[in-house]
C-alpha cells in the first residue's frame, strides 16, 4: 500500500483504510482528531495509525465482545493542522454527523477547546495533553494517555545531574498550553536539582527563523538548550540553526519526543549527544512489531508517540468489552478502574493513576526511556521513574 499520508486527502485518510467490517455487524467508531499535516505530523500520524491497529486486531479476533455480540471497529482521523479551530470543526463533524461517541485528542490545544464539550456530550476521549488544565475532579470522560512531564521530568533531570557535567540552562518551548506547562515545570525541576536555570525563551509554532532567538540565548552563554514540548521537526530547525550560529553546548529535549525527525531536520553530526525523553525502547521487540505494522503501511518509520496511541486504544477497547456496551460512556469510563493496570506492547505496566495531582484517577501512568542520539540513532540509557 502506498503512503495514506501521502496519496490521499488528510482529512479523509484514515476513514478509508480502516472501514472493513463484517457484513451484519455492529460497528464501534472511534474518532482522532490530530495534525496530520505540519510540523505535528509525526505525532498525529502515530496517534491515527497507532489507534488504527489496535482497532484491526480486534477486527482480525472477529472483532470485540461486547455484551456477547462481534462489533467491528472503525477508524476516522481529521487533520485539526495543530489549530484549536479546526479541531472543534473536526469534532462538531465527528459527534453530529459521523455519530462518533469515542475520540482521541492529541494536542493541548485541541483538548483545552474541547474539554468542556466532551463532559457536556458525555463523548469518552484519550488525550495526549501536556496541559495540567485538562484533568480535574470534575473530568469525568476524558483519560490521559501516558504520564506527562510532572510524573517523570523530576526523575530524567535528577539523572542529569548525575550523568552530566553541564549545569547552565535555557528552557525553550512553544508559545501555547504546552510550553508554557512545562516551561515553569522544567525551570523549577532544573532549579531544585542545583541546575542554574537562565531564562526561558517562548516562541510560536508555524516559527521557522529561530535565529534572533538564539542569539539572545548564546549570549547568556549557556551549557544546556533544553527543547521541551517543541514538536520534532521544530526542534530540528533549532538545533541545526544553533550549531550555524556557533552554539556547541548540549540540547535536551524531556518532552514530545521524535529523536529521528530531530536528526532529519537538523542533521547527524548536529544532533549527536541530544538527549531526549523516549516513549519507546527501539530495541524492545514488541515497539519494533508495532513499527514494523506502521512502517508497511506508510512507507516510513513512525514516531515513537505511537506507543502511546496503541496502547491506549487497547484499554478503551478493553474497557468498552468489560463494560459490554457500546453505548453507554460513563459505564465504558468506570471499566478502566476494572481493566488497569494491564501491560504495554513494551511489557511494562500500564495503571491508573493522576488522582494525588488531579483529584481524578483519570490518567494511563506509563514507564518513559531515557535516550541519547548516538551516530543518528536513538539508545537508550535509563528510565524514568
Amino acid at each position: 500500500m502506498k503512503s495514506i499520508w501521502k496519496c490521499l486527502a488528510p482529512a479523509a485518510a484514515l476513514a478509508l483504510v480502516a472501514t472493513a467490517t463484517a457484513a451484519g455487524a455492529e460497528t464501534l467508531t472511534i474518532g482522532v482528531i490530530a495534525p496530520l499535516t505540519g510540523g505535528g505530523a509525526p505525532w498525529g500520524m502515530a496517534a491515527a495509525v497507532g489507534t488504527r491497529l489496535a482497532a484491526e486486531e480486534a477486527n482480525a479476533q472477529g472483532g470485540l465482545d461486547v455484551g456477547g455480540e462481534k462489533v467491528d471497529v472503525k477508524i476516522i482521523a481529521y487533520d485539526d493542522k495543530y489549530m484549536a479551530s479546526e479541531a472543534v470543526s473536526a469534532y462538531n463533524r465527528l459527534v453530529k454527523q459521523d455519530g462518533v461517541n469515542y475520540i482521541v485528542l492529541v494536542t493541548s490545544a485541541a483538548t483545552m477547546a474541547l474539554r468542556q464539550n466532551i463532559e457536556d456530550d458525555e463523548v469518552l476521549a484519550l488525550t495526549a495533553s501536556y496541559t495540567k488544565k485538562a484533568l480535574d475532579e470534575t473530568t469525568h470522560h476524558m483519560f490521559r494517555l501516558y504520564s506527562t512531564p510532572s510524573d517523570y521530568v523530576p526523575s530524567l533531570v535528577s539523572w542529569l545531574k548525575d550523568n552530566i557535567k553541564e549545569r547552565r540552562v535555557v528552557v525553550v518551548n512553544p508559545n501555547d498550553e504546552t510550553g508554557w506547562d512545562q516551561t515553569e515545570l522544567s525551570e523549577r525541576v532544573f532549579l531544585d536539582n542545583g541546575f542554574d536555570a537562565l531564562g526561558h525563551e517562548l516562541f510560536e509554532r508555524s516559527q521557522v527563523d529561530f535565529q534572533p532567538m538564539l542569539t539572545k540565548i548564546i549570549a547568556m552563554n549557556p551549557e544546556i538548550i533544553e527543547m521541551g514540548g517543541t514538536s520534532p521537526a521544530t526542534a530540528g530547525l533549532i538545533v541545526r540553526q544553533a550549531r550555524e550560529l556557533g552554539y556547541e553546548g548540549l540540547f535536551t529535549k524531556m518532552g514530545g519526543a521524535g529523536p529521528r525527525d530531530i536528526v532529519e531536520a537538523a542533521g547527524k553530526e548536529a544532533s549527536e549527544g541530544i538527549i531526549n525523553m523516549l516513549y519507546a525502547d527501539p530495541a524492545n521487540a514488541g515497539y519494533q512489531k508495532l513499527a514494523q505494522a506502521y512502517t508497511a503501511s506508510e512507507g516510513h518509520p513512525p514516531n515513537e508517540i505511537i506507543v502511546s496511541f496503541y496502547d491506549g486504544a487497547k484499554v478503551l477497547l478493553a474497557a468498552i468489552e468489560m463494560a459490554g456496551t457500546v453505548d453507554d460512556t460513563a459505564a465504558v469510563a468506570a471499566a478502566f478502574s476494572e481493566v488497569l493496570p494491564m501491560p504495554s506492547v513494551q511489557g511494562d505496566e500500564l495503571s491508573l493513576g493522576g488522582k494525588a495531582m488531579y483529584g481524578v484517577d483519570a490518567q494511563v501512568m506509563t514507564v518513559n526511556y531515557i535516550g541519547e542520539i548516538r551516530d543518528g540513532e536513538p539508545v537508550v540509557t535509563g528510565k524514568t521513574h
